[in-house]
């Protein structure tokens, strides 16, 4: 107990010392959400294409460039859900902001099978939740709509519905579409492209269709602008002198070998191993990943060890390395994904292929809602009771 009090402790104050050396509260929410909903509500463009090719410019060409920036980069729904907050003044709708944010990690959690609130009370002290309440980071929303998934996942719509958001929310979780491919959910996987695709178009008819044609040249510039930044496996290939396009490559093969794995544990009737290794597999595939994206590493996490165990203390020990800037410090990221997906792996976790409410009990007689067993059986019955036989 005294000891639990005081890692507490410390992680508070090491958490306290890191925000100082934030680029300020809301950071990313006032810049990305915020002035974009703004934007629109006054029929303005919210993106801002122009800026990010000439950042790229000055990068290709050999220029230094900040990547320390926020402006509006996430596809049309996004920002179309911005827009009520931006009818808000700035500090009530940041205080909104956050309120959810937290709502939506527990709920996440919650969703995702995690009864034991010691857990949860890990989650909401680490680094990269933390620090994602800070700037304003979506990351919680992306744990929910997996946990929404997963609770669900009997139903074709609620995980459609659920995985079309968040990829729509950001595009770094593209490889939950992966999971409802190799888990053969063909007609949820169906609807979630059917259901992406009409909201994506939607939202930005809602807006004149602005910036829709220069966007994929703009997240092209995005990840040319960013790629060294952040604690990806790109950025830890580039600072050990790979070259951009070798280091991409380099990752995409290594996420495309946690999606084997991911389709080999499906086969096994692994679900929920399944569905972790492909939310690994998109943080390793990412080009960009700072380190609030780590939030995501609970949704494995919570699949492989819903009660408490060592590996929830893991995405605690990022504190200590917040702000990494040299090979070593990109390497203990890079480990901790990698210990992460050894441990889901390796464990049991939740492997059922049907939610626990839908999943048949062993019975010497069938269930119904109308009839209940005999009291006595009858000698016809008989037979069907066998001491070695499991229903």
């Amino acid at each position: 107990m005294v000891l639990g009090a005081l890692l507490a402790s410390a992680l508070v104050l090491m958490t306290i010392a890191q925000l100082e050396r934030t680029h300020g509260f809301l950071f990313d929410f006032k810049g990305d959400l915020y002035q974009a909903g703004r934007a629109i509500l006054h029929g303005h463009d919210p993106y801002r294409p122009h800026y990010l090719a000439t950042l790229a410019a000055i990068s290709r060409a050999g220029g230094k460039v900040s990547p320390a920036f926020a402006l509006p980069v996430y596809p049309a729904p996004s920002l179309l859900v911005a827009v009520p907050f931006a009818l808000l003044p700035y500090l009530t709708a940041g205080l909104l902001f956050l309120v959810l944010m937290v709502a939506a990690l527990v709920g996440g959690l919650r969703l995702l099978g995690v009864r034991d609130w010691r857990c949860i009370a890990l989650a909401l002290v680490s680094w990269p939740f933390v620090f994602g309440l800070d700037v304003g980071a979506l990351g919680p929303v992306l744990v929910l709509g997996a946990g929404v998934a997963w609770r669900f996942r009997a139903r074709p719509w609620p995980p459609a519905i659920a995985i079309a958001s968040v990829v729509l929310a950001k595009l770094v979780p593209w490889t939950l579409l992966v999971w409802l491919l190799v888990t053969r959910r063909l007609r949820t996987l169906a609807l979630t492209l059917v259901i992406g695709t009409v909201a994506l178009f939607g939202a930005w008819a809602v807006i004149g269709f602005a910036g829709l044609r220069e966007y994929p040249r703009m997240l092209t510039n995005l990840a040319f602008v960013e790629r060294g930044a952040g604690v990806s496996l790109v950025s830890a290939l580039l600072a050990a002198g790979v070259s951009g396009g070798l280091a991409e490559i380099m990752a995409l093969a290594v996420a495309t070998a946690i999606l084997g794995l991911s389709y080999r544990s499906s086969r096994g009737g692994r679900d929920g191993r399944a569905l972790g290794l492909t939310v690994i597999a998109a943080l390793v595939a990412s080009p960009i990943v700072w380190p609030h994206y780590f939030v995501l590493l609970f949704v494995p996490i919570a699949l492989a060890s819903p009660r408490l165990s060592v590996i929830w203390f893991a995405p605690l020990l990022t504190v200590l390395d917040a702000t990494p800037s040299s090979l070593v410090q990109l390497l203990l990221w890079v480990a901790l994904l990698a210990a992460v997906a050894v441990y889901v792996y390796r464990s049991g976790g939740a492997d059922e292929s049907q939610p626990a409410t839908t999943r048949a009990q062993p019975s010497a007689w069938p269930k119904t809602d109308d009839a209940l067993p005999p009291a006595v059986p009858s000698v016809s019955h008989a037979p069907l009771v066998n001491p070695g036989v499991t229903a």
